[in-house]
């Protein structure tokens, strides 16, 4: 997920025309958004109990328990994991966790995790004890490559109805040469590039939601209804939805079973002769299914089929009868038909929380109020607001809003109901790798109004002149998803680049115009995505707000 650092300046603009009726939500200020624990590194998944605790993991490979009664946060594990080198496993390591339906009496929760002693992903059991993990149990595991800067690992877990477990996996391919469209390279020697045989591969665990039923002994048992039946050749019978970039965060509908997660799309700032511009999903499968990727997106918008080794366009994929003729694919080539999403806007970091239910938590003290009954909570890592999208009894959209939209996230991550009805929300950090600023905050309603302390500055802006309109600027757009100015992050600090490019008088157009048509070299491998909803007026200012700090990081005299 975290690869996608792209564009979204204003969700409500973009969609005001749809859903342009008057607000259904409380204030803001009726709901108290209190942070619990802080210091969190990498901060990934949470797994709040009955008793008011709730579990983090963190992608570095501690497992921590917040408990509220002291508000004190212990590390109760360390799970040894691959992170990351210079050329691979960009997103690996501990990424997600659940606990069993049954945990008040067995202890049971689950863990997603990248292997360090080999490259595959695994599923494992273990039992809280005495305050530690102990006893892992191996559930599932499969092949994980970990060359030429793969990502996309998806990684969320939770149960749903019949003691099944869900397991969102990413497509482990290499987005960057394929300019932010479909990554079909089928040259040999460039199957990290090919999500052809990992997400639109029907005999492969990536790219998919899973569903499968875990056995107490370890291993699992496939439920009925899954994509292909067990026995059918070419296929793997614990795939439930194919077809996925990075599922991110998913969850299931408690009263439906019905299972929703956000689509973190490709990077594509326009359309091109080989498809579509760059957009993430909100997924819905009442049923199992294949959502596309790679050959689709959005609404089933078509990619084209295109030959990496000569440059040539052939025909736009099918979305009735997509095939898959990659020779890195060890499975069927007769794909069934691509699912539209529930919602999808312009590329970011889509995720999808809890579907609340406020007949759940009667008369709970801050449970939330009856507006938010039966709405799918929906939440973006890189843009960071929040919307609630109301359903119907066939889980179709009767209404879209933003939501908690006056209070400062810092690339949100997760969202998971606690036992009183409470929300609580976890953020990453501000940093792209090893960030130790990471939150779990708890999110209850108030019936008597509560201010909001619209202060807190966002710690990515410290050294930049608040008050620049091109400071203004870049706090309302995706930059700071890849940038801050004093810490480096995937892309190089603001400081950086004030003191590389201050005293070149040709700089301040050129990199305007970068901002806009994105880029590659000056700092690296990793892409700048284009910015294409800016002018180039608006880019000069942020330009502007940059070269004004000097190399401490204060504004220049």
């Amino acid at each position: 997920m975290l690869q996608n650092i792209l564009t979204l300046t204003s969700i409500l603009g973009v969609f005001a025309s749809a859903f342009a009726e008057e607000k259904r939500l409380p204030a803001d200020e009726h709901f108290e958004v209190e942070t619990v624990a802080t210091g969190l590194v990498d901060a990934m998944e949470i797994a709040p109990t009955n008793d008011g605790r709730v579990f983090i993991v963190e992608r570095t490979g501690s497992v921590k328990l917040f408990d509220p009664k002291d508000g004190s946060t212990k590390t109760i594990a360390t799970i040894e994991v691959e992170v990351r080198n210079d050329s691979h496993a960009r997103e690996a390591g501990l990424l997600g966790i659940t606990l069993d339906p049954e945990f008040d009496y067995n202890q049971w929760l689950y863990l997603f995790y990248s292997a360090p002693e080999k490259p595959v992903q695994r599923l494992a059991k273990f039992t809280f004890k005495n305050e530690k993990l102990a006893n892992e149990t191996l559930i599932l595991e499969f092949e994980h490559d970990r060359e030429n800067a793969v990502c996309h690992e998806g990684g969320s877990l939770t149960f749903g109805p019949n003691g099944n477990l869900f397991l969102s996996t990413g497509d482990n391919t290499c987005p960057f040469k394929s300019n932010g469209s479909a990554p079909i390279d089928e040259r040999q020697g460039h199957h990290e590039f090919d999500a052809q045989r990992s997400a639109g591969n029907t005999n492969d665990l990536r790219g998919k939601i899973l569903r499968v039923r875990p056995k107490p002994e370890g291993g699992y048992d496939i439920p009925d209804g899954n994509l292909f039946a067990e026995g059918t050749p070419n296929t793997r019978p614990e795939i439930y939805a194919m077809g996925c970039r990075n599922p991110f965060r998913m969850s299931v509908d408690s009263a439906t079973g019905f299972v929703y997660w956000g689509e973190v799309g490709p990077d594509a700032g326009d359309d091109t002769d080989r498809g579509s511009s760059g957009f993430d999903e909100i997924n819905q499968a009442k049923k199992a299914g294949n959502f596309g990727w790679p050959y689709f997106v959005a609404d089933n918008k078509a990619y084209t089929d295109f030959n990496f080794k000569n440059n040539r366009l052939g025909s736009p994929f099918s979305w009735e009868k997509p095939l898959n003729n990659s020779p890195n694919s060890t499975g069927l080539k007769s794909l069934p038909a691509a699912t539209k999403p529930l919602w999808f806007y312009p590329r970011a970091s889509a995720c999808a929380g809890p579907v609340y239910h406020v007949e759940n938590f009667p008369q709970n003290p801050g449970r939330l109020p009856a507006e938010l009954d039966n709405c799918l909570l929906v939440y973006d890592w890189t843009s960071a607001w929040i919307r609630a999208i109301k359903l119907d009894e066939q889980g179709g959209i009767v209404w879209n809003e933003p939501w908690l939209s006056r209070h400062l996230f810092v690339h949100p991550v997760d969202m998971e109901t606690g036992a009183q009805g409470e929300i609580y929300l976890l953020e990453y950090g501000s940093g792209w790798y090893d960030s130790a600023d990471g939150t779990l905050k708890k999110i209850t309603y108030s019936e008597t109004p509560i201010s909001i302390d619209l202060s807190a500055a966002d710690p990515r802006m410290k050294g930049l002149d608040l008050d620049h309109p091109g400071s203004k600027m870049i706090a309302k757009t995706t930059c700071l998803a890849c940038h801050m100015t004093e810490q480096k992050s995937i892309g190089p600090t603001y400081q950086d680049v004030a003191k590389k490019y201050r005293k070149d008088p040709e700089a301040r157009d050129r990199l305007a115009q970068k901002i806009l048509s994105g880029g590659m070299g000056a700092w690296g491998e990793v892409p700048m995505p284009p910015h294409p909803q800016h002018n180039i007026e608006e880019t000069q200012q942020m330009i502007d707000a940059i070269l004004s700090i000097n190399a401490g990081g204060e504004k220049a005299e």
